[in-house]
């Protein structure tokens, strides 16, 4: 059984890995960055480091977070990187057991590439994020890379 961050984001309940964390913040003031994907929010200055902040709704609902008083910045570690995930609110930090429902829906077709698991917490289920999901923008940008190599094609 591993802990885990338990936070609501569009009426769902998600977790992350506690080993993936390093802080809980409160932020609401981002520094905005021109061409980037819409669900960064932009950058926070922390501790002398600038970290991008990802709106976990806008990024899987495609509805921004609206502030309030219980949203929050859980400050995460990917691949050697500093990241921040905004979320509507914190609720729970806590171990949680597995649960077989991601096989029925592997099974069905249904399993969604953000879904590293579900959770079990009292009697709610907890998707469990795939920090890849999360903090790679490579799913943002297949068709940029295709028109880069059609370029050196034609140049060649």
């Amino acid at each position: 059984m591993e802990q885990y961050v338990v936070f609501k984001s569009h009426g769902q309940f998600f977790a992350i890995l506690v080993q993936n964390v390093d802080r809980i913040i409160e932020a609401s003031q981002f520094i905005l960055l021109p061409e980037v994907s819409d669900f960064i929010l932009g950058v926070h200055e922390y501790q002398e480091k600038m970290i991008p902040i990802v709106d976990v709704r806008k990024k899987l609902f495609h509805e921004y977070t609206t502030k309030t008083e219980t949203t929050k910045v859980i400050l995460c570690q990917w691949e050697g990187q500093s990241l921040g995930l905004y979320v509507e609110d914190i609720v729970d930090i806590s171990y949680m057991e597995t649960s077989r429902y991601e096989e029925e829906l592997v099974r069905a077709a249904l399993k969604q590439g953000y879904i590293e698991q579900f959770l079990k917490l009292d009697e709610r289920i907890v998707m469990q994020l795939s920090m890849a999901f999360l903090f790679d923008n490579q799913q943002e940008s297949p068709a940029l890379v295709d028109l880069e190599e059609l370029i050196e094609l034609k140049e060649d």
